[in-house]
């Protein structure tokens, strides 16, 4: 039994339908994964500035130490720079371009920019990150699955790579306004 499609129900063109597909999960990686990622670090860096400014050690709190400074620095400036490529990303995505490989960076930076930062907030809070009273042990678990799903490091960056080696050069240039 053979059946038709009614026009008027079709999301795109007839035939397109597996490139709209790719083209929607593609946006729905960049929302689900990066933009959850950067959120969640956010969220971990302020649990972490929290605690450091609180917990005190040879008479001065933690954030007065020079490494958990450095630490705390360190993931401030990987959050920025994720949080840009992603609302870089996104921002190209609603111009109508060609954005698969920048959702492959965004996935890659944003992934693992999330499980450094949880690394250094663990770090910071010691023995308490791995209490399951506080949400920091819940963000160390769920910190590796964002490098798996919906495509591993490694498969992003084997699409960014082929861009690459296709000549497409724009994905480490700066769009200027002029």
């Amino acid at each position: 039994m053979m059946s038709r499609l009614v026009p008027s129900i079709c999301l795109g063109e007839e035939g397109r339908g597996l490139k709209l597909a790719l083209e929607t999960l593609g946006r729905i990686r960049l929302a689900q994964v990066c933009a959850r990622a950067v959120g969640k670090a956010t969220r971990v860096q302020k649990l972490s500035i929290d605690y450091a400014s609180q917990r005190s050690q040879f008479n001065q709190t933690l954030d007065q130490f020079q490494l958990i400074q450095q630490m705390l620095a360190d993931s401030a400036m990987e959050i920025n720079a994720a949080r840009l490529t992603v609302l870089q990303t996104a921002w190209e995505a609603d111009q109508g371009q060609d954005v698969k490989a920048r959702i492959s960076m965004a996935k890659v930076q944003a992934s693992e920019m999330l499980g450094r930062v949880v690394d250094r907030g663990v770090q910071i809070l010691g023995g308490l990150g791995y209490c399951k009273d506080l949400p920091m042990e819940r963000y160390y678990r769920d910190s590796r699955i964002y490098r798996i799903y919906d495509g591993t490091s490694e498969i992003h960056r084997t699409v960014i790579a082929k861009n690459l080696s296709h000549g497409n050069s724009s994905l480490y240039q700066i769009p200027l306004n002029s």
